[in-house]
């Protein structure tokens, strides 16, 4: 049994009426009223037992138990992967939330200043309504990372110097880039010395962006790329984020370790060795591919 957003206790009450859980639907409404709950129904879908009692459901109405799905984005998730999540738990097909989530007039009533809502849907655990839509979904994340991130942060994003799309976009790249959560302010540290010196930042989870699945083996011809975001051609950062950052990323770019260092390269356990000059990173990048071998 649904009850529809936007319906009123009355609607309600009436919908029970005509499955034939509610004999009669006066006395319901009448009790509603006396209760307060024809002011805080909660839509939703609800399971009846075949053997529920009206006042029972009447109950569980007043309790709000719908039917719920939970939803689990991890951090750094891009917006193809967070679609294809959303898809699993059958509340969209990926295809119309990837739709919805390039749409201009739902970006703007998000309050989400960028091309796309990538890097704007929150990394987090969600509960929703079985009956929430694609766009119920997008403005619930987008509404979780203005509480966490938009809000609290806006004093120090503004006293970095950089636009909020700016510091989500290079925040998604220190996502992609981090394996170990000290290294956070290091990796974002370097990224912007090479902003300062107008370096290209050569990120290289930027490479495979909008080309194909992020985290899959990057060829040698690949890194020429010329697509909006591959900072190994672009100079500056790409028009948007890359993936969904987590909080612990957005603060490593707003605050980042006071270093001199211009390179980094990965070791085979993740961590990375950080360089400041181009003759020491080439060292460690021998190094680095010795020991893979």
């Amino acid at each position: 049994m649904v009850v529809p957003q936007g319906a009123s206790f009355n609607r309600a009450v009436a919908l029970f009426h005509e499955a034939e859980v509610f004999p009669s639907a006066l006395p319901f409404r009448l009790l509603g009223r006396v209760s307060g709950m024809d002011r805080s129904l909660k839509p939703g879908a609800y399971r009846i037992p075949p053997d529920a009692r009206p006042l029972d459901v009447f109950r569980m109405i007043e309790k709000g138990q719908i039917l719920t799905v939970t939803l689990t984005v991890p951090e750094g998730y891009s917006m193809d992967q967070i679609a294809e999540v959303v898809a699993g738990t059958q509340l969209s097909s990926a295809a119309e939330f990837m739709a919805l989530a390039r749409d201009a007039e739902l970006l703007q009533q998000a309050g989400v200043q960028a091309p796309t809502f990538e890097g704007f849907l929150f990394p987090d655990t969600y509960t929703f309504p079985t009956i929430y839509s694609a766009r119920d979904v997008i403005l619930a994340m987008a509404s979780r990372f203005h509480e966490v991130i938009g809000g609290p942060l806006k004093g120090q994003t503004q006293e970095s110097g950089l636009s909020l799309l700016e510091v989500v976009t290079l925040a998604s790249i220190v996502e992609k880039e981090a394996r170990e959560e000290y290294e956070r302010p290091v990796i974002a540290s370097v990224y912007l010395n090479r902003l300062r010196k107008r370096m290209r930042l050569e990120a290289d989870p930027t490479i495979l962006y909008g080309v194909r699945p992020l985290g899959e083996p990057i060829l040698r011809s690949e890194i020429r790329n010329r697509t909006p975001y591959n900072t190994y051609v672009i100079r500056g950062l790409p028009p948007g984020p890359i993936a969904s950052p987590g909080l612990a990323s957005v603060e490593a770019v707003l605050n980042p370790a006071e270093t001199d260092f211009l390179y980094f390269v990965a070791n085979e356990n993740g961590t990375h060795n950080f360089s400041e000059t181009l003759k020491e990173h080439n060292r460690a990048v021998r190094d680095a591919r010795k020991k893979r071998r």
